[in-house]
């Protein structure tokens, strides 16, 4: 049966790499060891080696949770200096030049990218969905009191309304809708071309009172 090396405590809590603080664990019960400690003192290390070793985690989000954490504050070399690009005007997606446009392949490659299973998973995790709220509470956004106008030709969206412009958005024709109908499975309402409705939708739209 293979077995690990358990530090009892931490290496970052300031213990030692002696045979008095080291003891032989299987993979499942250093996965618990270290959801122990997560659960007693809180550090990031811990919870980081016990979903590691529990396999709750991906070995790639493993890394990135490592990157970021040991990033953090003092030990950032940008910790507490300027922005280089604070007032600077920023490129495009990519680092494109501003106005510069994909290609078809690019755009297919990064359209394969998106659609591979779990691409998305990070963006329903709870824990990161919070932090990401309560980073915000309080903040006023860069649009606030802005609204849309148009002149018929061009939108902006301004503070003001520029001369010979008028409150809302440019009409335009939804071409990515058409022949999508209205279907929905009790929950939840969706928009689907006919041949590619889901099982367990029906068509219309729930009533909400």
């Amino acid at each position: 049966m293979k077995t690990h090396k358990h530090h009892i405590i931490p290496k970052h809590m300031g213990g030692s790499d002696d045979p008095t603080n080291i003891v032989e664990l299987t993979i499942e019960e250093h996965a618990e060891a270290h959801r122990k400690l997560y659960e007693e003192y809180g550090h990031w290390q811990d919870k980081v080696a016990w979903q590691g070793l529990a396999k709750l985690i991906t070995k790639a989000e493993l890394i990135y949770t490592v990157l970021s954490e040991s990033m953090k504050g003092e030990n950032n070399p940008m910790y507490g200096k300027p922005a280089p690009n604070r007032g600077k005007k920023r490129p495009g997606v990519g680092g494109r030049k501003k106005g510069t446009k994909w290609s078809a392949a690019e755009r297919e490659t990064h359209q394969q990218i998106r659609e591979k299973e779990g691409f998305y998973d990070f963006t329903q995790d709870p824990e990161r969905n919070k932090k990401i709220s309560a980073a915000h509470k309080g903040k006023i956004g860069a649009a606030a009191g802005k609204s849309w106008f148009n002149n018929g030709e061009t939108e902006t969206y301004a503070f003001e309304c520029p001369d010979g412009f008028v409150k809302g958005r440019k009409p335009r024709k939804q071409i990515g809708k058409r022949g999508m109908k209205w279907y929905n499975n009790g929950v939840v309402s969706k928009q689907f071309r006919d041949g590619k409705v889901p099982e367990g939708f029906v068509r219309g739209r729930i009533i909400k009172k």
